[in-house]
């Protein structure tokens, strides 16, 4: 077995950076093509989350090119440009990373809730595009059992494990609370971030478009409008939080020219950003991106967590190594 991995994320890049390696999923299967052309690699799964882009490898022993420089030739970026700013693993330690990044533990947000299900769509489009190997199927699947024993066992603060309870934080603690706020994407995250706002007493609206309408579970109490529509009704919100997964800005400053009011607060949670940067130009307007509400401080109960977390993974790991054990000897 010959596994190693790479990748950037927000401890070594800030999001303009790591926007550049926000890879569609398209740009995914361009690059699990080039990959499975690679001889000395067997098997291959990319992560691509708002806080990091990283590359898991099954190689031939003796195998030990970069990763992330094969990522980035397969992705058509500049290696030298970002050489400096990424960590490669190798062998143990990639898995005991890979259970701590599913938990959470390796979140801008402590104890993050969507990261696993991040992680297990990720091993799925690398299977769909058949990609993964052996190793890499059992590595991820016992990572990600891992994962879930550690966030059933680990209680980790409530006030920290979500991006939506950030952003419901950055809205409380405004000099002026908003009330009226606009939700533009009506994916998990932003269904999430809409289902909590009202739950504490903000009045919501979500973004659809046309063709989703009757499409997309809606939480209860929340509006709808048009996204074609966003701004002709922009003046009548005190905030607005965007979550998409588009390529495109979906507020632009030039497009708030004219209006009566715009909102006082803007949150980007997405990566690459929806919200125009220029915006906070713009007098009595806060912006907030995901490096912004995610920053945390690594605290002593984090500490004290995380050799909780720790020894879960090792009764883990254990399991991950008989079962490399067996095969390789199942193989001679």
């Amino acid at each position: 077995m010959n596994i190693i991995m790479a990748g950037i994320d927000y401890t070594m890049a800030g999001i303009d950076i790591r926007e550049k390696f926000s890879f569609t999923k398209s740009c995914q299967q361009t690059i699990y093509e080039c990959i499975k052309k690679n001889k000395a690699v067997l098997g291959a799964v990319i992560v691509s989350t708002c806080n990091r882009t990283e590359i898991y490898l099954s190689c031939v022993p003796g195998y030990s090119e970069n990763p992330f420089a094969l990522l980035c030739q397969y992705a058509g970026i500049n290696f030298k440009d970002y050489a400096l700013l990424h960590r490669v693993r190798a062998g143990e330690e990639v898995f005991r990373h890979l259970c701590q990044l599913a938990c959470g533990a390796k979140s801008q947000i402590w104890g993050e809730d969507q990261i696993i299900s991040q992680v297990k769509d990720s091993l799925a489009f690398a299977r769909e595009n058949q990609a993964t190997d052996s190793y890499l199927e059992v590595l991820f699947r016992t990572a990600i059992t891992a994962a879930k024993r550690i966030k059933t066992e680990i209680k980790f603060s409530q006030a920290d494990n979500s991006v939506a309870l950030k952003t419901l934080t950055v809205l409380n603690r405004q000099p002026i609370r908003p009330h009226k706020v606009l939700v533009i994407g009506n994916g998990e995250v932003g269904r999430l971030v809409a289902h909590t706002l009202v739950a504490n007493g903000y009045a919501v609206t979500m973004t659809l478009r046309q063709y989703k309408h009757g499409q997309v579970q809606v939480p209860a109490g929340v509006a709808v409008i048009d996204y074609a529509d966003r701004y002709r009704h922009m003046a009548e919100f005190d905030a607005v939080v965007s979550a998409t997964l588009s390529p495109h800005f979906t507020i632009e400053k030039d497009k708030l020219a004219g209006l009566p009011q715009v909102p006082r607060v803007m949150i980007d949670l997405a990566v690459p950003r929806d919200i125009d940067v220029s915006i906070q130009e713009l007098a009595n307007v806060a912006l907030y991106d995901i490096d912004t509400i995610g920053r945390d401080t690594i605290t002593e109960n984090h500490t004290k967590q995380m050799a909780e977390i720790n020894k879960i993974i090792d009764k883990y790991l254990n399991d991950f190594l008989k079962w490399k054990k067996y095969k390789e000897l199942a193989s001679l």
